[in-house]
């Protein structure tokens, strides 16, 4: 029997491609014919090296053992390590997973979950490996921000993964840019599937976790303390939708530099929102200032974001490339006396748009 190191996934699940005819967008199509068990036996997994970190823990380059009669293969996966939680949760954690794992099989649009295990008493969701993310693809251009019609393109692809799992009733709760995965067509899939929804009502051992749920700067105002301001809802994700274009667009990361307890104050107490670059298509501008409505009931649902980025995709707006300026506010803070923080914002400068 031999053994195989490989990079990428086993044949199932298997994928092809579409052109979707009303937007002109290719898309990856995956079929799969495997539905076993999530489950992954924990001596199957080797951890090699931590290659991310975020809110919920630890993003790390694996390898899966898998093994037949017939073949013995090791595949390199990521895994995400998620913070301890108190072990009578545990279980409660894998079972809200069994559910998950069976809605996203076949979601074009989902980074493929191979599975779930326990590595040293902590959560470990094993994913598909990708090169990178629409956060490290921001972070290596020179004014980290993406172009229009490239930003309306990875807007239909994220809208649609997230309509997907709407329809099947999963909420994601932590979207943005570095959760966002680039394919190898540079289509853009999710990353995270629902971290948060899965942790909800979880107690964390070590962690202030439990008051918030998501990443402080893309939260709708219900996801501070939920189980007092919610009802979480599909309008919820409208909101971290929102704050990812915009920082797509611009490069600058929504309440950028600003604390926790501030980026709360500004959300939850004086209802402000982020900044929405000027100069875009009114419907596009409309749709992202709708999406950060304090009142969810006023959000629109993702289906109504994908008709307007679909269509203007159609249309074939650009970013003039000798005109553009950026345009979000850029916060600095200056440490006067290790006591006081000023804010000094830079100048606002316009983005002009060419439709061609």
């Amino acid at each position: 029997m031999s053994k195989e190191v490989i990079a990428t996934q086993s044949p199932t699940p298997f994928e092809y491609e579409i052109l979707d005819s009303d937007a002109e967008v290719l898309r990856t199509v995956r079929a799969s014919s495997n539905c076993a068990n999530p489950w992954i036996e924990p001596e199957r997994l080797k951890l090699r090296h931590r290659i991310g970190r975020g809110p919920f823990g630890d993003v790390w380059l694996a390898t899966h053992h898998q093994s037949t009669e017939d073949f013995d293969e090791y595949h390199e996966v990521a895994a995400k390590m998620l913070h301890p939680i108190r072990e009578d949760h545990v279980k409660i954690v894998l079972e809200k997973f069994n559910e998950l794992y069976f809605k996203c099989q076949g979601v074009a649009s989902v980074s493929w979950l191979h599975g779930i295990s326990v590595l040293n008493g902590r959560i470990c969701i094993i994913m598909n490996l990708c090169e990178g993310s629409i956060g490290d693809k921001m972070a290596g251009l020179k004014e980290g921000r993406i172009s229009l019609n490239d930003v309306l393109r990875y807007g239909i692809n994220l809208a649609q993964g997230v309509q997907e799992l709407h329809s099947k009733g999963s909420f994601i709760l932590n979207l943005k840019p570095f959760n966002v995965l680039l394919n190898d067509n540079d289509q853009a899939i999710l990353g995270d599937v629902g971290i948060p929804s899965l942790l909800l009502g979880s107690s964390f051992l070590s962690s202030d976790m439990a008051k918030r749920l998501g990443t402080p700067n893309y939260m709708a105002p219900e996801q501070w303390e939920p189980e007092v301001r919610g009802p979480i809802s599909f309008e919820t994700d409208s909101w971290g939708f929102g704050c990812t274009i915009v920082e797509m667009l611009t490069g600058n990361q929504p309440w950028y530099g600003c604390p926790v307890r501030r980026i709360y104050q500004s959300v939850v107490e004086k209802h402000e929102k982020p900044n929405i670059p000027s100069g875009l298509p009114s419907s596009v501008e409309n749709i992202l200032s709708g999406c950060f409505e304090y009142d969810l009931r006023n959000r629109p649902l993702m289906v109504d974001i994908l008709s307007v980025f679909q269509r203007d995709t159609s249309l074939g707006w650009t970013l003039d490339p000798q005109a553009v300026k950026k345009k979000a506010t850029k916060q600095k803070v200056i440490k006067l006396s290790g006591l006081v923080q000023v804010l000094l914002l830079s100048t606002i400068s316009s983005i002009v748009i060419v439709h061609g």
